[in-house]
């Protein structure tokens, strides 16, 4: 049985321990639109989908979401189908991330950054996915498409890999609710 043949399934959540971290608006666009994508990918609900558009339409305009949300979308999509293992996101109402909603941060972070690829493949290998060209060349993209609309990710969004991996797979919890801006 493929991926796209799946049926619909409520996706398992993250285990939480918890971390203090202050997101950047670009580190909650990146946790947020992977929870959603990856949640109407695994319930077939289009309702995630459609936040995961509204939230890049809010950010980046009707015309650039279109292009933004068919790249995230592909990227969450192929991180799911080459990761050997099943991807865990937070609920979708929950004001916390879960580690593979950070890990999925520190690894577009990373690409923005372009200084470390060890960090690059660390990130995805916390994944579950190997750092395949096709996985790494659409991570690149994305990083760089957010980049141009200014959506830079944090210095702290680059941590959660050296938190996830001492750690293991006890999910993290980042709490964003009391976001003051970045």
């Amino acid at each position: 049985m493929n991926s796209h043949s799946r049926v619909p399934r409520t996706p398992r959540r993250s285990r939480k321990v918890e971390h203090h971290v202050r997101h950047s608006k670009a580190d909650i666009y990146v946790g947020m639109s992977f929870r959603y994508w990856l949640t109407g990918f695994r319930t077939g609900d289009l309702l995630y989908w459609e936040r995961a558009f509204a939230m890049s339409a809010q950010s980046f305009g009707l015309r650039a979401a279109k292009d933004v949300c068919r790249d995230f979308s592909q990227w969450v999509r192929l991180l799911s189908e080459r990761s050997r293992r099943e991807l865990l996101v937070s609920d979708p109402t929950s004001p916390t991330f879960g580690c593979d909603e950070c890990v999925a941060m520190a690894l577009i972070a990373a690409y923005q950054n372009k200084g470390c690829p060890a960090l690059q493949a660390c990130a995805m290998t916390l994944l579950g996915c190997e750092p395949r060209h096709d996985v790494c060349a659409l991570s690149d993209h994305l990083a760089q498409q957010l980049s141009e609309f200014d959506h830079r990710l944090s210095n702290d969004a680059l941590g959660h890999v050296v938190r996830y991996a001492e750690f293991g797979p006890v999910a993290s919890a980042h709490n964003f609710s009391k976001f003051r801006g970045s």
